[in-house]
């Protein structure tokens, strides 16, 4: 009985011994497929074949959280810091693409791969990721918006730029932006000045200068156009009203003091087109086929003032009598002013 007894115990002990060994065996061949999944995957991203590693990485992280794997934490803290990292490296891959080749679908495809990397970011707790690609992402929107508009798709640009608008705030290029697509598409003046303020007021809170200044020059130059364009109309008392606007945003806009010099001539405001052309010449950095149109608007503002300043205007004549103001010019002065017997 007691060799039985022995028997029995050694038997048991044994199968015991087997069921350890077994299990070990599946725990090691575990970790050894998990690790070389994660090995696989890595190699896959320096291939450039990112989808498919990320679902190797995925793998690697289900192998590692299975029963069978019981001591693969390790395994599973990397895998999931991979995961959020490659779909990062993946929307960079394609943004290169873009730059080599700008066109609308590139760049679109950039805009959905940065999202994925954010969600990516989010769900895998990495806050790099997460927040690089909302840093990204409203340049990406202001960058398609370009190749809309260069395209002549007014909706769709202000569409981006509403966009990028609203994932940041404080985004001064693209409200400057926005008054130029909304400009070309043929928007009310006021709707047009509306963004360009917004760039300028959002710009000075940011002491972004550069694009204060040139929302200013822009938002000017248009007003300028505008009163050039109810002049033509004879609508002089708006066209004044327009290009002194012009002057609140761009102080220093030759363009608008010499129109402004052109309205009130035609007016009859002698002195104060006098005023405006004589600012127009200090403003002025051109030759003298640039200063000509002004001189010879300062020469009618003296000529229409009297015999007090026919000398003066004499002389701005003669400083108007280049390119296509040199016959006009000359007529008036020997045959209106006779300059010729001063």
């Amino acid at each position: 009985m007691k060799i039985l007894t022995r028997v029995l115990t050694f038997a048991f002990t044994l199968v015991l011994a087997t069921g350890a060994t077994d299990y070990l065996q599946a725990q090691q061949s575990a970790r050894v497929d998990a690790i070389n999944a994660y090995n696989n995957a890595r190699d896959l991203v320096d291939s450039g074949e990112y989808l498919d590693a990320i679902e190797l990485y995925m793998e690697a992280m289900e192998i590692a959280e299975s029963p069978a794997c019981e001591d693969c934490a390790d395994l599973v803290e990397q895998s999931q810091n991979q995961i959020p990292r490659v779909y990062y490296q993946r929307a960079l891959s394609q943004y290169e693409q873009f730059r080599s080749s700008q066109t609308l679908e590139n760049i679109q495809l950039s805009i959905d791969y940065f999202e994925e990397a954010g969600d990516a970011g989010e769900e895998y707790g990495d806050a790099d990721v997460r927040d690089g690609s909302q840093r990204v992402l409203p340049q990406l929107y202001y960058t398609r918006s370009r190749i809309e508009y260069n395209n002549e798709d007014y909706d769709s640009a202000l569409e981006s730029l509403d966009i990028a608008i609203d994932l940041n705030a404080n985004y001064t290029l693209a409200y400057y932006q926005r008054g130029i697509v909304l400009n070309n598409s043929g928007a009310p003046l006021e709707d047009v000045l509306a963004a360009f303020d917004q760039a300028i007021e959002v710009g000075t809170r940011l002491e972004d200068n550069e694009n204060v200044a040139r929302a200013q020059r822009r938002a000017a130059e248009e007003l300028v156009y505008q009163g050039y364009q109810q002049s033509q109309n004879n609508q002089r008392t708006e066209a004044i009203e327009l290009l002194e606007q012009a002057l609140e945003y761009d102080s220093n806009n030759v363009d608008a003091y010499f129109r402004l010099a052109e309205v009130q001539n035609q007016r009859g405001s002698y002195q104060a087109a006098q005023g405006n052309a004589e600012r127009a010449l200090e403003l002025e950095t051109g030759g003298v086929t640039d200063r000509a149109p002004i001189y010879y608007e300062l020469g009618l503002s003296l000529q229409g003032q009297g015999s007090a300043t026919r000398a003066q205007a004499c002389q701005a004549f003669e400083n108007a009598a280049y390119g296509e103001f040199r016959d006009p010019a000359l007529h008036i002065m020997e045959y209106e002013l006779e300059c010729q017997d001063l």
